[in-house]
């Protein structure tokens, strides 16, 4: 696209989009897409262009990345220095037999890199969608509801769609956050994660309350600290904790609970009730769902003290995701579940 007048970052935005799709694997292809980029009086710039860049900045060498694109060494050189006559500036130094990248050169390889990277998620679900595989579902769990709910998530979307198939997904809740943004799972169902993507939505599923847990002969199942500061001065075990909780700790409350001593953090919950069931003297604190299985059996016990903080579940979507009629489904599989749990806690309170 011909863009008279702009200069070489602005074609860049006005380029028709492309890209070589690198197999991480194999050496990069570059026939799939084409991305070319035209300036005012100069030859229209492809993305192969910019793939040669990145890759050079890769490996360090000519020679080396060279072979990764599948050309001779002396080609690589010409192009290279074609398209640093066109940009009308030197790209790399190739002193003492290696080709040190300059700034530009590394710009233009960040942005090949998200180029690329884009083009693969974009091919990966096109080749998905276009085998009929429309029917998969990839669902991402919070450490707390994976422990509990992960089965009667499962068995709520499979009674509304039978045939569909399931793809359940764990891990910390900011991980997971991203992989929605990248398109990597479909749907998120999980506590606030401590970071924003502007095309993610979440729509509340349930609130519910947080305790203080230990084994039922800690003392404190008997003699609860009168408020949380007492309680929290004691050694703890926790799950990750939301920033955003651990600044209300702060500024309301008082307490630095990252300055404890004596503290366990625990990547999921089963390992965290692993951790308490073990020791006579830790406690923990968080969402009540998640010690359901352990308090009905009589293995922990909750601890009398407030907690004044409620855990709440979102399911979280990307606005920007091909509205497949099996995430659809799914969607409103989750939902109903959830509206039978409100209204279980609703009957629970009367």
């Amino acid at each position: 696209m011909p863009v008279t007048g702009a200069g070489f970052s602005e074609c860049l935005l006005h380029g028709t989009l492309g890209a070589a799709l690198p197999d991480r694997n194999r050496k990069h292809r570059t026939e799939v897409i084409d991305l070319s980029i035209a300036s005012a009086g100069c030859r229209a710039l492809k993305f192969s262009d910019f793939l040669d860049v990145r890759v050079i900045c890769e490996t360090g060498s000519l020679r080396k990345a060279a072979a990764v694109l599948g050309i001779t060494q002396p080609t690589l050189s010409t192009r290279i220095s074609h398209l640093e006559d066109q940009l009308g500036t030197q790209l790399f130094d190739r002193s003492h037999g290696r080709s040190r990248p300059t700034d530009l050169a590394l710009f233009i390889a960040r942005r090949a890199i998200a180029i690329t990277d884009e083009a693969d998620r974009l091919e990966r679900d096109v080749r998905r969608l276009s085998s009929g595989k429309g029917g998969l579902v990839r669902i991402g769990l919070g450490p707390a509801l994976t422990r509990v709910l992960v089965g009667r998530i499962v068995n709520a979307i499979q009674v509304m769609n039978p045939g569909v198939n399931l793809e359940m997904v764990s891990g910390a809740t900011h991980q997971l956050a991203d992989n929605l943004a990248r398109h990597e799972i479909d749907l998120l169902v999980c506590e606030p994660p401590d970071v924003s993507h502007d095309a993610i939505t979440a729509e509340l599923m349930v609130e519910s309350d947080m305790v203080a847990v230990a084994r039922p002969e800690h003392p404190f199942c008997s003699a609860p600290p009168g408020d949380l500061a007492g309680l929290l001065k004691f050694p703890i075990a926790t799950s990750f904790v939301r920033q955003e909780l651990l600044t209300a700790l702060r500024t309301t409350h008082g307490i630095d609970l990252e300055a404890q001593s004596g503290r366990v953090i625990c990547s999921d919950y089963d390992m965290l009730v692993r951790v308490v069931l073990a020791s006579p003297t830790l406690i923990s604190v968080g969402a009540r769902l998640a010690f359901v299985p352990e308090l009905e059996a009589g293995t922990l016990a909750i601890i009398g003290t407030k907690i004044p903080f409620k855990h709440t579940v979102f399911m979280h979507s990307n606005a920007d995701a091909y509205p497949l009629p099996a995430i659809i489904k799914a969607q409103e599989a989750i939902r109903r579940l959830f509206k039978d749990m409100r209204a279980a806690q609703a009957r629970a309170r009367r």
